[in-house]
């Protein structure tokens, strides 16, 4: 079966807009979080524990992720690993952008 020349471009600029929307919003959340933290006041709520432990543990299970699927990807092409090594901190920044974002 042939790939089409638009197939092999999306697999090789995926890491490019992983990593673009990772820069976009990394500090968004990194911002909410923060003034979250300034104005939340003392003792943190309920609502803020949560989200303070999320912090923690999410970046361990996201980075624990991205290494598994990039040793599991290393004989294939480095675009791909690139992009499988990403995906999961992408899934995890972008996915804590629109949630944070919603309230």
């Amino acid at each position: 079966m042939a790939h089409r020349k638009g197939d092999e471009w999306a697999a090789v600029l995926a890491p490019w807009r992983q990593l673009a929307e990772i820069a976009w919003s990394a500090p968004q959340v990194v911002a909410h979080r923060t003034a979250r933290m300034a104005t939340g006041g003392w003792p943190p709520s309920a609502r803020d524990r949560r989200e303070y432990r999320r912090m923690v543990t999410e970046k361990g299970t996201a980075f624990t992720r991205a290494a598994v699927a990039s040793a599991w990807a290393v004989p294939q092409a480095a675009s791909l690993v690139l992009t499988q090594g990403l995906t999961p901190v992408h899934r995890t920044v972008t996915a804590n952008r629109r949630r944070l974002y919603r309230r």
